[in-house]
């Protein structure tokens, strides 16, 4: 009967679940009913409908009169089976109470176990003795540390993401701490595999990157193997993939398909995902269809989401990446008998390229290639030319072809610097252009730095109207940025925090002014 359950839990045809599950309870209760002095039967029993859900099964009160029957069994008895389950059976006596609302005698039971812990009986989590219950879970305490330490965790596992070395450091190091203390749970070995992945991304060296992206991908699979239906546990494998280099990984796909079933699971009303965190699900599935190509699958998922909030956050990125592809013929320049305009043509689809459209990029790599062949003696338009050359790399889905073309871009761009070493506009291109690169893959962090911060003294020191001709005040506050994220890259973390106090002392004049 348990096995016909379990098999029905994880069925992934609904009605095929329903029934399975109503067939292995009808098994269950028989057999409890025919042989109800029987312990084995009952814990069985007890752990099964203690783990269905609530809103589909209505059984939790079948699992409550089974704990209550072991508990009052062993108080009787305590031979019939071992002192630490029966910790755990108050401890899931406690929640179960809690998962129906009965809050009063939820912490009569709670305080049971207090007393216990206090009289010294209670030591460690509890583990069945001669009985093999499902997956047992920690006491409310350890409940409570859990939560504390996901919370963290994922919070400073953000701050990773988005550039912050310590804060990776950190998640990698309450990781390690979380899966000591809760080695069985699945969900704490997601966290593990994301943070010990992402601390690969700030390595020296790419093998290193690599490894910990590899095994990484492996811990989290065996993670969700377990428990399949957790959404936690998919919301961080979701954005663990959603992370990884295509190119590199190929994990797109697998992202899809968690951030397909976390955009069901709140479409069928889930509490464990919020609106908010629903519109970024959709917004990152969009993304990720576009990325293989799938214009239409992501245009249906940011329809939804611009429908659901017209004003998010997300729209100006969305409406960016949803405006109709540039016809193929920009592929080719368009015949201009003025080369500057051929220029400017160039330059705007460069600062189109930059915001995440791949076509525009091919196309200002053609335009700028020929305006710097009828231009040969201009290093700002070779360098220009040679950013756009890199930028292609970007979006390309081969790895060797991303590798080729940001190795010659960035040889342009230097070529073009050592003929003009003091123009900051091609000091810029290059900084931004090393910052860009993979640190593993191409340890140019230190060259981004050189460059952004002789940029930075050469504004700090030009008159205002030299200055603002080349940079306005919001870019040079967005360069200050980059430049503290460069250093943390590579852990210079006190050079960072100067940083931080020139750039608020800089938006404070923005908003001055």
């Amino acid at each position: 009967g348990s096995a016909l359950a379990l098999a029905g839990r994880d069925s992934i045809d609904p009605q095929e679940r329903f029934a399975k599950v109503l067939r292995g309870l009808k098994i269950l209760d028989r057999t409890v009913a025919a042989h109800g002095d029987l312990v084995r039967p009952r814990v069985l029993r007890a752990y099964v409908t203690y783990r269905l859900p609530e809103e589909y099964f209505y059984r939790t009160q079948t699992a409550i009169e089974d704990f209550r029957y072991l508990i009052d069994r062993y108080e009787q008895d305590s031979t019939v089976f071992g002192e630490q389950f029966y910790w755990q059976l108050l401890s899931d006596l406690a929640k179960a109470y809690m998962n129906i609302g009965k809050g009063e005698e939820a912490k009569a039971v709670q305080e049971q176990l207090e007393k216990l812990r206090r009289d010294g009986r209670v030591h460690a989590a509890p583990e069945a003795q001669g009985i093999a219950e499902a997956d047992p879970e920690k006491l409310p305490d350890d409940m409570t540390e859990r939560a504390a330490l996901m919370e963290e965790g994922l919070r400073l596992l953000s701050l990773g993401e988005a550039g912050d070395h310590a804060a990776a450091e950190e998640a990698y190091k309450l990781a390690k701490e979380g899966r000591s203390l809760f080695p069985q749970d699945p969900v704490v070995e997601a966290f593990y595999a994301s943070s010990y992945s992402l601390l690969g991304r700030y390595a020296s060296d790419s093998n290193t990157m690599f490894a910990h992206a590899v095994e990484a991908i492996e811990i989290m699979e065996n993670a969700v193997r377990q428990a399949p239906e957790n959404i936690e546990l998919r919301k961080i494998r979701a954005d663990h993939s959603y992370r990884l280099p295509e190119a590199f990984f190929r994990r797109t796909a697998a992202a899809i398909t968690d951030f397909e079933y976390l955009a069901a699971q709140y479409r069928n009303g889930s509490k464990a995902i919020d609106s908010e965190e629903y519109h970024r699900i959709l917004y990152r599935l969009g993304d990720c269809y576009l990325r293989l190509g799938m214009t239409a699958e992501a245009k249906e998922a940011w329809d939804e989401l611009l429908n659901l909030q017209p004003g998010s956050p997300y729209a100006s990125a969305i409406r960016e990446q949803l405006n109709p592809a540039l016809c193929q013929q920009l592929a080719s320049p368009p015949e201009m008998d003025d080369i500057d305009d051929l220029l400017e043509w160039g330059l705007s689809l460069f600062h189109q390229g930059l915001e995440n459209d791949p076509a525009a990029a091919e196309a200002a790599k053609v335009c700028l290639e020929k305006v710097h062949q009828l231009r040969p003696e201009e290093p700002w338009i070779e360098a220009y030319y040679g950013s756009a050359l890199a930028l292609t790399g970007r979006y390309s889905s081969d790895s060797t072809e991303m590798f080729q073309s940001a190795v010659q871009g960035l040889a342009v761009v230097s070529s073009a610097l050592r003929r003009e070493p003091k123009n900051p506009e091609i000091r810029l291109l290059r900084g931004y252009l090393c910052f860009g690169l993979p640190e593993p893959l191409f340890h140019m962090t230190k060259r981004a730095i050189e460059d952004l911060q002789w940029v930075k003294e050469w504004y700090l020191n030009s008159s205002r109207r030299r200055r603002r001709k080349f940079l306005t005040p919001h870019q040079f506050v967005d360069l200050l940025v980059s430049l503290q994220s460069a250093y943390r890259r590579l852990g210079q973390d006190a050079e960072a925090d100067a940083l931080a106090l020139e750039i608020e002392a800089e938006k404070a004049l923005l908003a001055e002014n």
